[in-house]
């Protein structure tokens, strides 16, 4: 896939989020590293109604970009879930799970970009 057009889907999911107050937004260029995407962006929510939000308003800016969700995995009430574009998957979390999977932690040879 084209490296502008993987920028720009993870610019607008990372806007999405910031949108709707999440917080320790980044990204993590894991291509070089992983065959499972070419980038992880990663954020957290206060609560769960804060995730759901978080979720409502990735999905919807995504779809609206004209970016398809391939894969939606986890729940809210769990505390994660995942988002699959393909080459671009979107973490968010409640922050003990965050802590608890520490995907920063375990893909820190990844470039890093902060929100």
């Amino acid at each position: 896939m084209n490296t502008e057009i993987e920028k720009e889907m993870v610019k607008c999911a990372a806007d999405a989020i910031l949108d709707r107050k999440g917080y320790d937004v980044v990204s993590l260029h894991v291509g070089e590293v992983s065959p499972i995407a070419d980038y992880f962006v990663i954020a957290s929510a206060s609560n769960k109604s804060q995730l759901d939000a978080l979720i409502d308003s990735v999905e919807e800016k995504m779809r609206d970009s004209g970016y398809e969700l391939k894969n939606r995995e986890g729940r809210s009430v769990g505390g994660w879930v995942l988002l699959d574009y393909n080459m671009v998957v979107v973490h968010l979390f409640l922050h003990e799970m965050r802590e608890f999977y520490n995907l920063d932690g375990t893909w820190r040879d990844a470039e890093k970009e902060n929100y």
